[in-house]
Parts: C-alpha cells; structure tokens; sequence
C-alpha cells in the first residue's frame, strides 16, 4: 500500500514529493492535477473539500491536514466540523486512552506514516499527529 505522500506525488505525476513541499510548485501545475487531489482527498480518504479551501493550501503536510481531520472525526463518531487542529484527547468524548492508541495504530495503516513509540506521548491534539508523523 502506498503512503499518502507517494499517492500525492502519483496525482501529481513527479516521483516524489516531500511532506513540506509546496505541490503547486511541481513541474506542469495545472487545474487538472489540483481536480486530482481534490478527487483524491474525497475517495481515499473521506476529506470533501471546497474549491475555495483547496485554494488555501500550499503543501503537503496542508493536503494531510485536512485528510487527518477526515479520518479523525470518522474514527471518533463525530461531524467533521467538530475536529480541528486543536481538538484532543478529553475533548472529544469518545476520545479517550484506547482509542488514542487506535488512532496512532489506524493512521499508521491509512496513510503509511509513522509514529515511533518514545513521541507518542507528545501526540495528544490533531496537529500534533499531523506535525509529527514520520514520513
């Protein structure tokens, strides 16, 4: 199964792509490849995004931000306007220390990342899953 990151650089026909690069930068950037990520977004990963919030994401780390909130509030039961960056354990109801340890496990498997043991516990909102997967 291919990471994130790598069905990111496959949309974008480049052979790879790093986690903070700006993928509107990619050799022959055109609204056919941001239609792609868009699509891609919403069929691997759940995370419907409009056109004029698209617009405002320049990297990749941005495209998995998005994506990781998707795949959060589908975890966790809840609407997907209920989940951003700052949301964590204790504020979310059904977010609690096992299905803390399920997140970490479940992300690890849906987007190819990585979350070496000695930083999980530093993992407790959104944002920290998304800054600190190892790619």
């Amino acid at each position: 199964m291919s990471s994130f990151v790598d069905k990111v650089a496959d949309v974008l026909e480049v052979d790879s792509i790093g986690i903070d690069d700006d993928f509107r930068a990619v050799p022959e950037w055109c609204s056919l490849k941001a239609f792609g990520l868009m699509v891609t977004l919403e069929n691997d990963y759940g995370a419907k995004i409009k056109v004029d919030e698209f617009l405002k994401r320049r990297t990749v780390r941005d495209l998995f931000r998005v994506a990781f909130a998707a795949f959060a509030a589908d975890l966790l039961g809840v609407a997907r306007e209920t989940i951003d960056g700052e949301s964590a354990m204790g504020t979310v109801p059904a977010w609690d220390s096992v299905m803390h340890l399920r997140m970490v496990m479940e992300a690890e498997k849906k987007f190819g990342c990585a979350y070496p043991l000695e930083i999980i516990p530093s993992v407790r909102k959104i944002d920290d899953f998304v800054e600190k997967a190892v790619w």
